[in-house]
């Protein structure tokens, strides 16, 4: 018995991985294991991507499946950023953020514009942050809750995050266990460090506009960016702005997945946003601009800001240069 075993052993340790099992009847069983691997994982992968794909920054995204993994670590924190739907069902050991509304100074001039970094602090420390929790973030499933979360984390100097790949959509669609209950976590040590490089206002876009190296991207609708739907006093787009709207990364149908690497590097390299240029990012209040600021990085880029006034201050502004009015 003892030398089945260590013949097992031996075959099991060493490529090509052939287990090669001795019944009672002296037959000879041959299991090619990588194939079971890799039957058992073409089961587990998300719908649309091939198993040999990987995002350059590939820790900033998860998938459901591996949530329990994550939260055998102790320093995990899993943050429901749902604007409703904790109560009635939510992944088990989530806190409830309270939605994207939970991000909103209500006291700024710009609609919908992101906390300070004090209240900012007192918010992650609220949900048991501390400085060295890893944050897992999952929303309702197309990403902009949990991008927008991403975002702040970002600007505030905390890079220990990921995004759960179709959030509770794809948890509930791989018909996961949720619980209707939440503990009160132990207040956090999250302490805010303001990363000013991931940030950019209207002076910084005015006075770096004609650079050759900058790309500017208007996360809106088509309608918005030509200035045919109008949302502030004046309409159209920032002059040299290209136009990708955040949902082109996710997929179109079903489970909104975030689409193949190949199929986002083709888009970005289609409208000339190349890892090499500073990219700047925004929409009507950069809830949108976020998201492709996530997509960004998860693509690599590292050259990024986020436009946190939008299209909300440019557009209404008597003195910000406009294209398509």
């Amino acid at each position: 018995m003892n030398a089945y075993f260590a013949f097992v052993v031996m075959f099991f340790a060493q490529p090509p991985y052939i287990l090669i099992v001795l019944s009672p009847m002296k037959t000879v069983y041959i299991l090619l294991l990588p194939f079971l691997f890799l039957a058992s994982y073409a089961f587990s992968t998300t719908p649309g991507m091939e198993e040999d794909t990987a995002f350059p920054n590939s820790e900033l995204i998860t998938e459901v499946a591996d949530i329990q993994h994550w939260l055998m670590d102790s320093n995990t924190v899993l943050i429901d950023m749902r604007g409703e739907g904790y109560i009635e069902g939510h992944i088990p050991g989530a806190v409830w953020f309270g939605g994207i509304p939970a991000l909103v100074d209500a006291d700024h001039a710009v609609e919908h514009f992101l906390v300070d970094g004090k209240t900012f602090q007192q918010l992650m420390r609220t949900v048991g942050v501390n400085q060295d929790s890893h944050i897992l973030i999952y929303d309702d499933g197309n990403g902009l809750g949990a991008s927008r979360l991403f975002y702040a984390l970002s600007l505030y100097g905390h890079d220990k995050a990921t995004v759960v790949n179709g959030g509770f959509a794809a948890w509930s669609d791989q018909q996961f266990p949720v619980e209707t209950e939440g503990d009160i976590p132990s207040p956090g040590n999250f302490t805010v460090s303001l990363n000013e490089s991931r940030s950019c206002d209207v002076s910084y876009l005015t006075g770096n506009l004609d650079r050759d190296d900058l790309v500017v991207i208007d996360a809106r609708s088509p309608e918005e960016y030509s200035g045919t739907e109008k949302r502030s006093e004046r309409s159209g787009h920032i002059p040299g702005a290209v136009n990708l709207e955040w949902s082109n990364f996710v997929m179109d149908e079903g489970i909104p997945y975030f689409k193949p690497p190949a199929q986002i590097a083709q888009m970005l390299e289609e409208k000339g946003i190349t890892p090499d240029k500073e990219v700047i990012t925004h929409c009507q209040t950069n809830v949108r601009g976020s998201h492709v600021f996530f997509t960004l990085r998860l693509m690599g880029y590292d050259s990024l800001r986020a436009y946190e006034g939008s299209w909300f201050e440019w557009g209404n502004r008597a003195d910000t240069p406009i294209s398509g009015e």
